[in-house]
């Protein structure tokens, strides 16, 4: 799968080199926004090691995100981006979570719909010490079904690569549709998805099949004659793994998870760039591993600018 990754990016390197260079009107513009805030958390965990703890911190995060936009052509569009965030807290700074991403898009409007391929890749932070690499490529196609309902497909290949514990390296693949649906002038938003999964880990016993589903509602509207626009998020992720064994060396037991997350935000445009954040998330991890059974709370609140 590696391989495969590699040839999309070259293929998807070489047709922005070719788009680009091939048409000497297109136009180029730079938009980014910063952010930085505190936050409380009332369960710190890392999910994708399984470092679930009872204890509770608060800190602040940071964070910056830079994209570029081509349009070489009326149909042709690409973006690139980077973004890095960071969150440090006061007591446990062994969760201090440091997050480097990049990503580049192209895409291109057919007769009906739209048509594209991205490719992302991160890296994270742990304590100031690298502890996972991920790359991901996929294709998407999407279509106005209706001038306000909109419809987006895409099928991904997933690479996860662990510092100290290369046995949880794996590869995946996904699928996934979403529906966009545009009331009130374009102000209310309203969003339903699911997404598929199925991802091969060395270690077998993390080896898994997925399946997601989510919702979304956001709405503008003006407020004290100010800007303002409140959402509501909802996700829900099933992942079947396969049989694990207990703690204590008893027979296999399977290991069987689902999370549901609501999450609420609020901002408020103070100034034509500047807005003021907030975000509740409440997370439900319910686990056949009663280690890996838990609830949270995180609330953030800070400032934002763009640009």
């Amino acid at each position: 799968m590696k391989l495969i990754i590699c040839s999309l990016i070259g293929i998807l390197a070489a047709s922005v080199s070719t788009i680009v260079l091939a048409d000497s009107h297109s136009s180029a513009s730079v938009s980014g926004n910063a952010s930085a805030g505190v936050m409380h958390n009332s369960a710190l965990s890392v999910d994708e090691i399984d470092d679930v703890s009872n204890d509770s911190d608060s800190g602040n995060e940071v964070a910056i995100k830079l994209n570029l936009k081509w349009l070489p052509s009326e149909k042709i569009k690409i973006v690139s981006g980077y973004a890095y965030q960071q969150q440090s807290y006061n007591t446990f700074s062994q969760y201090d979570l440091a997050l480097h991403q990049v990503n580049i898009d192209a895409s291109y409007q057919l007769n009906q719909g739209e048509i594209g391929f991205r490719f992302d890749a991160a890296t994270a932070s742990l304590a100031k010490n690298t502890f996972l690499d991920f790359q991901q490529a996929s294709v998407y196609y999407g279509l106005f079904v209706r001038p306000q309902t909109y419809i987006r497909t895409s099928f991904k290949i997933k690479n996860k690569s662990f510092a100290e514990l290369s046995t949880r390296n794996a590869e995946s693949i996904a699928a996934s549709a979403d529906i966009y649906h545009f009331t009130n002038s374009a102000n209310t938003m309203l969003m339903l998805g699911f997404n598929i999964e199925k991802e091969n880990a060395i270690d077998k016993d993390f080896t898994f099949k997925g399946l997601g589903f989510g919702t979304k509602i956001s709405h503008k509207f003006t407020l004290f004659g100010l800007g303002s626009q409140a959402g509501l998020d909802w996700r829900y992720q099933i992942k079947d793994y396969q049989s694990v064994e207990t703690i204590d060396s008893a027979p296999q037991a399977q290991r069987n998870e689902n999370r549901q997350i609501l999450t609420a935000s609020w901002s408020l445009n103070i100034l034509n760039n500047l807005a003021i954040k907030t975000q509740i998330k409440r997370g439900n991890y319910d686990s056949d591993l009663d280690s890996l059974s838990y609830k949270q709370n995180i609330a953030n609140m800070g400032l934002s600018y763009k640009w």
